[in-house]
Order: C-alpha cells, then structure tokens, then sequence
C-alpha cells in the first residue's frame, strides 16, 4: 500500500486565510496502485497544482451560492491540476500520457469516466496534453492552463481590440496580468498597468508595458488621467481601482471583469461599493464578466496552436512562483492573496515537473 497524501479543507476562514489550519495536508489515506479499480476509467498521480484567487470564495459554507461550488468541510479541495497516467482502462488514453483538468489535490486519483462534466461543468473535464514542444509539465497549469487561457480569451472578443487602443490592466505582475500585458503589446496596444511593488513595476516594463505604476505610493486615479483614456479595462481587481478606471474610460470602452482580488477577503458588510456605474452610459461602455470556460469551445485548438509555440520559442515571457510540496499549501495561498507572489502560484509536487 502506498500513502496517498491530500489537502483538506479544514476550516472556513474569516477574512484572510490562516496558513496554518484553513488548508492542511492529510497523510491518513493508502492505495494499492497496481489493484485499485479503475471502473473503466484511469489512475493518475498529480504532478501539479493551480493555486488562484477564485479558490478564496470557495471557502465559505455550502449552503451560500456561488459561481462554483464550495470547498465542504472536511473534504479534499479541487482544482485544476496536471498529472500523469499511471495506468488506464480506457483505450482514449494510455499510461505515461499526461492530463489536464479539474482534479482533487491528492497524489492518486482514480477518474472512473475522463469526459464527465466536473461540477456540472463541461469545461473541466479532462484533457490529455500534446507536450510537443517539450515545454515544464507545470506550465499547463500556468501559461498553458487557466491562467494563459484567462488573458488569451479575454483579449479577443470581449476586449476586441484594436491597433493604437489604449488597456488598462491590474494586478499586472499575477498569473493573468503578465500575460496580458503582452498579448496587448503584440496586438498593437498602449498598455498602461498597475502592481504593488517597485520590483514588481520593473518586472513590468521588461515585458513591454508603456506605463507601469505601484498602486500603493501612487495615485491610481490620477495616473489613469494622465496616461488615458481608457479604451479597455482588464478588471483582476474590483474595487477602487474599478472605480477609477471607469472615471477615466474612452468612449465605447471595454471592461472585462475578471477578478476582484481586492475584494475576496471582505465579508459582505466590508466589500466596497462602486459608485459611478452611471458612468458606463455616458461613456456607451460595455462592462461583461469572463469566465473561461465559456470560451473553450471557440479558442482552445487557437490556444494550444499558438501560446507553447510562444512560449518556446521565446517570444512570451511567463513569471511562476512555485512551491514544493503540498505542506506549502497553506503559506502560498495566502502569498497569493495578499501580493507576495510574483506570476502564477504553482504547487509542484516533483522537482523536475
């Protein structure tokens, strides 16, 4: 028998997380891995985890909605994950070919059916990688995963952007925020951005943004004057800073809200109320949610065809803060949600992933 080590949800957490005891890893479970059954289905063993700020609202009590279910007490938490096959029952994959998707954040998992619709989403099923330019593992749950998928769809229709336009995008050294900076640049936008560090505004300008400001000695409002209009806003915060990019958007400006990473912390006496949406009609903007779902079926053989060939080839910069071990599961959550990481947050369980 093999131990299967897991990460549960251990309690639900009154603003920020507690590193210690809100997440903590499990080593009571064992699995036989040459007998467990697979229903038909496969055995996988986790190579890496996507930790995100969506997972912070998904730590309240189940019986509160969401946009996605919540984390049960107790439970093992999900997310979304790479893996390899260890062995396989079903002839649509083979052993030592590697997944994709939405899976529990344990080491062994059995996938009794690879198409099934996780949470009753069909965007989280499985998907079985073509690694073809021999890029990290870890990357498809990065700049191949979510997170690059997250700016790649939210730069084509929504944004619709075009040559010379004016993007404004936050939190712009995170997973989504780098990446937009330079999918905006390579389209031919002006990218004015903001983060919360001076290392962060440098790291910034290495990848092409115009302007770069550290939101918290600046004045976001007044740097939006000076350098605007705004003609697309990628939201990945809420907040103030929402607030302020409306005051200083173009006519016919886009917003694309994405996150409100600002907001994840605060019950919902404490959440910040925007108070110049009227502003949206005289500006005729469009303000529209992204989820991303929604936009796999349009985009994600564009995806896969363009992005690892970028990446290979040099032309996309990815920033990732990784973390070993499950153990780091609670310290590099709340990194992520208070600012201390720089990219995107990636639990490794393998070093050479």
């Amino acid at each position: 028998m093999t131990t299967n080590p897991r990460i549960i949800f251990n309690e639900i957490p009154h603003g920020l997380p507690n590193p210690r005891t809100s997440l903590i890893v499990d080593n009571t479970l064992t699995i036989d891995l040459d007998n467990v059954p697979l229903q038909g289905g496969i055995l996988v063993k986790a190579l890496a985890f996507s930790l995100d700020p969506y997972m912070r609202n998904r730590m309240r009590p189940v019986d509160i909605q969401g946009d996605i279910d919540a984390f049960p007490l107790g439970e093992t938490i999900n997310g979304f994950s790479v893996a390899v096959v260890l062995r396989s029952e079903t002839p649509l994959i083979q052993a030592g070919q590697h997944v994709y998707g939405f899976l529990h954040y344990q080491r062994y998992s059995v996938i009794p059916s690879i198409d099934a619709a996780v949470l009753g989403l069909k965007g989280l099923s499985l998907q079985v990688l073509d690694n073809k330019y021999n890029l990290p593992w870890r990357y498809y749950v990065g700049a191949l995963g979510m997170s690059g998928q997250t700016a790649y769809y939210g730069l084509k229709d929504i944004s619709n952007p075009k040559p010379g336009e004016t993007l404004y995008i936050s939190a712009a050294c995170g997973a989504v925020g780098h990446l937009v900076v330079q999918l905006a640049k390579a389209q031919g936008l002006k990218v004015i951005a903001s983060c919360g560090s001076d290392q962060k505004v440098s790291l910034v300008k290495s990848l092409g943004a115009d302007h770069v400001f550290n939101y918290k000695t600046a004045d976001t409002a007044a740097e939006l004057h000076a350098h605007g209009p705004i003609d697309i806003y990628f939201d990945l915060v809420g907040g103030p800073t929402l607030e302020a990019a409306i005051d200083n958007l173009a006519c016919n400006a886009r917003i694309i809200i994405c996150g409100m990473i600002s907001q994840y912390n605060s019950g919902a006496d404490k959440a910040y109320g925007v108070r110049n949406l009227w502003l949206l009609n005289r500006y005729r903007a469009r303000m529209q949610g992204l989820v991303v779902i929604d936009w796999a079926d349009k985009y994600l053989d564009e995806f896969h065809d363009t992005v690892p060939r970028d990446l290979a080839a040099g032309k996309l910069k990815y920033l990732e803060h990784v973390y070993h071990g499950m153990d780091k599961v609670g310290e590099a959550l709340v990194d992520l949600l208070v600012g201390n990481n720089v990219g995107k947050s990636v639990l490794v369980l393998e070093d050479d992933t």
